[in-house]
């Protein structure tokens, strides 16, 4: 597959998260700038949603303060041709930590679900049980 970015346009965002928006969405703080990221392919209660301080407190006690890695849907995620790059003012990104898939293991704390439409099953493998509705 040939990947082709405008120039100033990197596709891996490194750096240490700052701070933590909801279940998923964070900002990653790298030298030159912070960036807010939203998780592809997966979907975490909003705001006076059940599940919700679960779901956020989760992401937080797992990236908080860590550095991670994010690829930019367009760069080689579950989310390619499937979901924008930027959703509002957040950059659309597949992270990991440790090497980890940080959405992986949302997912597998039950604290995300797999949205489907965007990642293609890629997280849930076909269990319709954990699936984004």
């Amino acid at each position: 597959m040939l990947v082709v970015a405008a120039p100033g346009f990197a596709f891996e965002i490194a750096g240490s998260v700052d701070k933590i928006a909801d279940g998923d969405t964070f900002w990653v703080c790298d030298a030159n700038a912070c960036h807010k990221i939203r998780l592809c392919g997966v979907k975490a209660p909003e705001q006076g949603e059940s599940g919700y301080f679960e779901s956020a407190y989760g992401l937080s006690k797992l990236v908080a303060g860590k550095k991670v890695t994010c690829i930019r849907v367009g760069g080689g995620t579950p989310c390619d041709g499937r979901s924008k790059a930027i959703s509002f003012d957040r950059i659309v990104a597949q992270c990991f930590l440790d090497g980890g898939d940080v959405a992986i293991t949302l997912f597998q704390q039950d604290l995300v679900c797999d949205w489907v439409k965007h990642s293609g099953g890629h997280y849930s493998k076909g269990d319709p049980t954990r699936v984004c509705h």
